[in-house]
């Protein structure tokens, strides 16, 4: 049986720009592909590392709890201290819901239960959890805390892992919005440590079923707030503080912020501060649409409050309507420096915020409570400036992005910060408030979405700013093209190809038409295109469309410009899947001639020229060639990038597969292990390469007859690809597939075949009956027909794919002959006479 090579992770991508002020990474066509007998998407492989969870120290709780308030009364914690407690019932731990009006205190409630309790905890975590987006990065915070090596992109599964391990702890999931996005989490803790949920929502019977205990937190008695008031403004006056208090129902969010207010003003008492807020109170209710109590007071308090720092302080004013366009915490300070001339004005601006109560300062961060946000975005939406202000707030984020989310590794754990800000941005405008700004941020948030694997969410961003650019810039604009591109390449990273198909095609035709046949859009739309032909398998259609293009490039262009370098090695890619070796080697060793003498010998480009030469070497044959310059390679990437720099991660996975491949296994394991490593530290463990390389690896365990390893590895990376991409995408198939394989290599086979009947079903409904991946799971399955006894079946599936491929691929392609040596050796193993069989190959 032939099991499946993987292929070499990196012909490195070489861009086609898609024209002047179009960022590169958007329109890219890949420079070459991998060597690749099998599938194309052969051993790229999900899997969750797997940790051990050491306990905390309980000598020293571990939390990250907000800082307490200054003031707090008018509540019974030890409520809660009951509802939590099993110890003297044995009952499992609890898990308790406080719901009640936004701004009412949930927050500062628990907090101080929490606190008050730290020496019954070794852990005590705060979750920030509105959205599924912000309980995933609150659990990968606290990954951080605990284990700071864990990659970012892995860190929830660990916190998981970690809560699931371990029972003494407190987990505050604060300000749920929707009840489901916490259930599948409840269920996983449930009887580990205990759980507190706050919510405006009232838990329904549903939760009560699944255990949850419940508590009512309602607004301040009129005592409480009375005190309240008073402790906050140290004002003397307890007949002035009740009428004020009545006023604002009790509220505490309410009465801080009032108190705030008053205590930045020598003359301001609890009477004249009723006056001037009932002044306000008509306009905060008339047009805005607010329906409940703590609406209400809130954006009563709000526009007395902005009135008086807006007179104060107009950067102060400025930043805080940015803000309500925001998530409503963690975000950068830096952010919003651009807002005046002098970052030291914003400071500034951010201390008289802070000392009104509007926002919270901690660690180079702000944080907004979302009801504030909520009645500033009201006020103004009603003034009608939602689009100007959007605007900003858009630029700003744009402005703090870091450039290049493809390669720029230092840059990826802002861009993780960024995102929540992104999210709510894009969530709290409407179709009116989309601008060319708007556009080009979430343009750059889904680029860092696709390369850091959330294909899925990448798509729909693309998708959302090809719509507002056929609507605002109209669907032939030069941006638009661009954007019709930028979804179609997302689609074919999510092997979604034949829809990338139809996108590329459209766009060529549009280009041709609209900027003519010799645009350098134009060029990349055919680059594009040849380049998903290539990838669904059609490769006649991919190389003349190449040999086109290269020949275009030469002449608008020049022999020896860039593109016209990149145009010419993507030739050779297509002549490699077409089985022409010999003419690959001829091109690229041209390539890295001309790359060496224009370029130097230690650009950048020239190192992934040789690179790709040591490929087109390894497919030729001549394997001696291909490792030394794979060797060779890897040592000037090393001086030139330093040892972690991703593309030297990726000479030194590709000098591992050509070890492995050469019968080095031992040295290639070492160098996998290593690469695997250093990817899932600097990349994350669901980076694409980090799988490339996981699953390489358990290639070669199963080389060396580590079959168990391999196997446990495999079928973690299947259920992880299933889970995370669903069981028909191409990752999924192919994790199948190979885990099928190590099945037949254990001699598991009636399992190998049940995966493998699987494997070609899927192949032929996703990919047709006629691509390349089909054909090789139509041959893998006849290997696992033929090792089982299944002779005749094995015979019946290898002549359609001997035909097939003939037909395809022509009779002298490498894996034409592979599979007429797969035939003759089912004919022999059947004492059958094997008519015409010659051919070279391995069976």
């Amino acid at each position: 049986m032939r099991v499946r090579d993987k292929s070499f992770d990196g012909r490195d991508n070489e861009p086609m720009t898609a024209g002047p002020g179009v960022p590169k990474y958007n329109v890219t066509v890949s420079g070459s592909v991998g060597v690749q007998v099998g599938s194309h998407n052969s051993q790229i492989n999900f899997i969750t590392p797997s940790y051990a969870y050491a306990t905390s120290d309980r000598s020293v709780t571990t939390h990250n709890l907000p800082s307490p308030a200054v003031a707090f009364g008018g509540r019974d914690i030890t409520v809660l201290s009951r509802l939590l407690s099993d110890r003297e019932t044995g009952a499992p731990p609890a898990q308790v819901v406080v719901h009640g009006l936004g701004g009412v205190g949930k927050s500062e409630f628990v907090n101080q239960y929490a606190r008050a309790n730290l020496d019954r905890y070794q852990l005590v975590w705060w979750v920030t959890s509105d959205s599924p987006e912000s309980i995933e990065l609150g659990l990968a915070a606290l990954t951080r805390r605990l284990h700071p090596t864990v990659a970012l992109a892995d860190a929830q599964g660990w916190a998981l892992g970690w809560l699931q391990s371990n029972a003494e702890w407190l987990l505050i999931l604060d300000n749920v919005e929707d009840l489901t996005d916490i259930a599948s989490l409840l269920g996983q803790l449930a009887g580990h440590g205990r759980v507190l949920i706050t919510t405006r929502r009232i838990p329904g019977p549903q939760w009560r079923l699944r255990g949850l205990k419940s508590l009512h937190l309602d607004v301040l008695d009129h005592a409480a707030s009375v005190r309240l008031l008073g402790e906050l403004t140290g004002l003397d006056d307890p007949d002035g503080a009740a009428r004020l208090a009545a006023e604002l129902g009790g509220l505490p969010l309410a009465l801080k912020q009032a108190a705030a207010y008053i205590r930045q003003r020598d003359w301001m008492s609890f009477d004249r501060y009723h006056a001037l807020l009932r002044e306000r109170f008509e306009q905060s209710l008339s047009p805005q649409g607010l329906g409940g109590t703590d609406d209400r007071s809130i954006a009563t308090v709000w526009t007395v409050t902005m009135s008086a720092i807006a007179a104060a302080d107009a950067v102060a004013a400025k930043v805080m309507e940015v803000l309500a366009w925001f998530a409503h915490e963690d975000l950068p300070e830096k952010v919003v420096y651009p807002l005046a001339d002098d970052p030291r004005d914003v400071l500034d601006a951010l201390a008289v915020l802070a000392s009104y109560s509007m926002i919270t300062r901690r660690s180079g961060t702000i944080s907004v409570h979302p009801l504030v946000q909520s009645a500033a975005r009201r006020s103004i939406m009603a003034d009608g400036r939602a689009s100007a202000v959007c605007e900003t707030a858009a630029w700003l984020l744009l402005t703090a992005a870091p450039e290049d989310p493809v390669n720029n590794v230092a840059g990826w754990p802002l861009w993780a910060t960024l995102l929540p800000h992104i999210i709510a941005l894009t969530e709290h405008t409407s179709d009116g408030y989309q601008s060319i700004t708007t556009m080009a941020l979430q343009d750059r948030a889904a680029v860092y979405l696709q390369y850091q694997g959330n294909v899925g969410a990448a798509i729909t961003t693309f998708a959302r700013v090809l719509a507002d650019s056929e609507r605002i810039l109209g669907p032939e604009h030069p941006q638009t093209l661009t954007a019709r591109a930028n979804l179609a390449t997302a689609y074919q990273q999510a092997g979604r190809t034949s829809e990338a198909i139809t996108l590329f095609e459209q766009l060529l035709a549009d280009s041709e038409r609209i900027l003519g046949p010799e645009h350098p859009q134009t060029l990349t739309a055919r680059a594009n295109l040849a380049t998903a032909y290539q990838q669904a398998g059609r490769t006649s259609e991919a190389i003349t469309l190449f040999e086109q293009l290269l020949a275009d490039s030469e002449r608008i262009l020049g022999p020896e410009h860039p593109q016209t370098l990149t145009a010419r090695a993507n030739l050779a890619v297509s002549y490699q899947q077409a089985g022409r070796a010999d003419d690959a080697t001829v091109i690229e060793t041209t390539v890295l001639a001309d790359r060496e003498r224009i370029l130097g010998p230690e650009h950048p480009d020239t190192l992934t020229a040789r690179a790709n030469l040591a490929v087109s070497f390894w497919q030729a044959g001549r394997t001696g060639e291909a490792i030394a310059l794979f060797e060779q390679v890897l040592i000037d990437r090393e001086r030139l990038l330093g040892p972690e720099h991703p593309d030297t991660l990726t000479a030194r996975a590709n000098l591992a597969t050509a070890y492995q491949q050469s019968g080095r296994t031992g040295e290639a394991i070492a160098l996998f292990e290593q690469v695997l490593i250093d990817r899932e530290r600097l990349l994350g463990p669901e980076h694409p390469d980090t799988l490339t390389t996981r699953a390489n690896l358990a290639f070669s365990y199963s080389q060396v007859t580590r079959t168990g390893e391999a196997i446990a590895l495999l079928e973690q990376v299947l259920a992880d690809s299933q889970r995370i991409f669903g069981p028909e995408h191409p990752r999924t198939v192919t994790a199948r597939a190979n885990l099928a394989l190590s099945y037949h290599q254990a001699g598991r086979t009636g399992e190998a075949v049940a995966l493998l009947e699987q494997v070609l079903a899927d192949s032929q409904r996703i990919y047709g009956p006629e691509h390349p991946d089909t054909l090789t799971a139509r041959a893998n399955l006849a290997a696992s027909y033929q090792q089982s006894g299944r002779t005749g079946e094995a015979i019946a599936l290898l002549e359609q794919v001997v035909a097939e491929r003939e037909r395809l691929l022509g009779p002298e392609h490498p894996q034409t002959l592979i599979g007429r040596a797969n035939l003759a050796a089912s004919y022999r193993q059947a004492g059958r006479a094997a008519p015409g069989s010659t051919g070279d190959g391995n069976a």
